[in-house]
């Protein structure tokens, strides 16, 4: 409910401050448009319903600002973002205060109206150092506005498809409503040269006598005076409570690599880990939004609450199992509780969503194929290291589209070899047949490139391929950024095998006789030799089909 209303109270500040921006942009043009669209983007904002809405919201985010300096626990861990974030929230609602008091409050208590052209000459002429605040405020808010967008869409699968264009917005939008400020400024500083064009504005507007100013400083001094002492009173209460916490108790807090943190009761887990400086994950930064956090419970499910509704929608969409938590939500009682974090604090923004079946690990069959260049190291010997690297490039280029336009997905290229996986999405018939496919698909395309670089070499690059069908567990396998998805098991290792055996066999292609069965396919009259080859790690010999040239295939 809190994260709701807070996410909800900033989009509708977030909202006002944009809207409010478009004038200062048009700006640019002429102080006239800027006083000829307030009315329109201005109107509802200067009604009841739209002064409750803003003010309203205003005034829960800021109560909710202070929460969350109540019930943070520790400092320690806390990141870079958190912090500017809390910092310009509260700068926001003093930088302000000033602009707030002599624009609605006088308007309220003195029936003052204020327009763009008394306002800029205020800021630019009259009162300089109230510009200066008004621009740097206009700054801050943005950037707080922002930086809230950011916490927030960054979990969405959309997010990395908008960021750079929401981001070239996030830079423009502000900048031109500065230049804006500016211009617009100097118009009416020049205008206020006029006697007559100062006698107009003062009378449209209305004009406060020297006691009346007195009473609204009086009034923003008040305001800030309040906002200081809200800030106190937070700092203050969370001390207490952290006293409180103390007498309750301690937990012990064991990890499964047999580290062990005693702390204070009353810290969540995802805290505590961050007081013992334990690497733990968590790209919200403890909001109960990502989900990169989650932990394991091996022992003392029974210390922590039943998880919230909120963190029960996270954990069902992660579908996570009835021992996981999230770690900045569970906050265990005095005891011992042994956890596992189930991802590495390398984690990414992308793990925070269910992933399918086949990237948590499943066994299936498909066909497996492995591809290596031969002789690459004689023909490379001579050659620079950027022409080395160009000539891998071209041909990884060439092998790579035969396998994808073929359905293979591509595993990894080790070296100067390829391994590729057929099947995942399909039938293992499917795959073998696909993965025959892209064998002849690759000998056509090598031909093709050797005749693209026969001044470049000596001799043409000749090629390897091993297929073999079989059960293996595919899954993401890695660390980091590493991460992958990949296949083990004893099909990968045969495949490798007979990749390595078309050099035995001086032909371009071979493939065991359980894959071409598989496949539904019959060679016929197609000049082929059959093998049988003792597999290391295998009982039984592997039949095999050795073929010269795999693009002559007639598939």
């Amino acid at each position: 409910m809190i994260r709701r209303l807070r996410l909800i109270t900033g989009l509708i500040l977030f909202s006002y401050i944009s809207l409010h921006l478009i004038p200062l942009i048009l700006g640019n043009h002429s102080l006239a448009i800027m006083e000829f669209v307030r009315p329109s983007l201005h109107g509802f904002w200067e009604s009841w319903p739209g002064l409750i809405l803003l003010y309203g919201a205003m005034a829960i985010h800021m109560a909710l600002g202070f929460y969350a300096i109540y019930t943070r626990h520790r400092w320690k861990g806390i990141g870079l973002g958190e912090i500017v974030q809390l910092a310009s929230g509260i700068a926001v609602p003093a930088l302000l205060c000033l602009h707030v008091v002599s624009t609605r409050i006088a308007a309220m208590q003195y029936g003052i109206q204020p327009s763009y052209p008394w306002i800029m000459a205020i800021y630019l002429k009259y009162d300089t150092m109230s510009g200066w605040r008004q621009a740097a405020a206009l700054i801050v808010a943005w950037f707080h506005g922002c930086l809230g967008l950011y916490y927030w869409l960054r979990l969405k699968p959309f997010w990395p498809g908008i960021r750079f264009g929401l981001f070239g917005l996030a830079i423009l939008w502000p900048a031109l409503a500065l230049t804006g400020f500016y211009k617009a400024g100097t118009e009416a500083a020049a205008l206020t040269d006029n006697p007559a064009w100062v006698r107009v504005v003062l009378r449209e507007v209305g004009s406060l006598s020297q006691s009346d100013q007195m009473v609204l400083y009086q009034i923003q001094d008040a305001l800030l005076l309040a906002l200081a002492g809200m800030l106190t009173v937070s700092l203050a209460a969370r001390f207490v409570r952290r006293q409180v916490q103390k007498r309750a108790g301690f937990v012990i807090l064991n990890y499964d690599d047999g580290r062990d943190h005693r702390f204070t009761q009353g810290l969540s887990i995802l805290e505590a880990s961050r007081d013992c400086s334990y690497p733990h994950a968590s790209v919200c930064g403890g909001r109960g939004r990502c989900s990169t956090c989650r932990v394991r419970i091996r022992q003392g499910q029974d210390l922590l609450p039943p998880p919230s509704e909120e963190e029960l929608k996270v954990l069902k969409r992660v579908r996570a199992g009835p021992d996981v938590r999230l770690a900045c939500q569970a906050i265990p009682l005095s005891g011992e509780i042994h956890i596992t974090p189930l991802l590495p604090h390398t984690a990414t923004a992308s793990h925070g969503y269910a992933r399918s079946d086949m990237a948590q690990g499943k066994e299936i069959t498909i066909a497996v194929m492995f591809c290596d260049l031969r002789g690459f190291t004689r023909v490379s010997e001579d050659r620079l290291p950027y022409d080395t690297v160009f000539l891998l490039n071209r041909y990884f280029d060439a092998m790579g589209k035969a396998i994808e336009e073929s359905g293979g997905h591509l595993d990894k290229f080790i070296g100067d070899g390829i391994m590729a996986l057929f099947g995942i999405e399909t039938t293992q018939e499917d795959g073998c047949r696909q993965a025959l496919i892209a064998a002849k698909r690759m000998s056509e395309r090598l031909i093709v490139l050797n005749k693209s670089l026969e001044q470049d070499l000596d001799e043409p690059l000749r090629i390897g391929i091993g297929i073999h069908v079989g059960s293996v567990i595919v899954g993401e396998m890695g660390y980091g950024r590493a991460t992958q998805l990949t296949a083990i098991g004893d099909a990968v290792n045969t495949a490798s095998r007979l990749e390595a055996l078309t050099k035995d066999y001086g032909v371009q292609l071979v493939v065991s006789k359980t894959m071409l069965r598989t496949a539904d396919l019959s060679l016929g009259t197609f000049p082929y030799e059959e093998h049988e080859a003792e597999i290391r790690g295998r009982i039984q010999p592997i039949r095999l089909i050795a073929i010269q040239d795999a693009s002559l295939l007639a598939l």
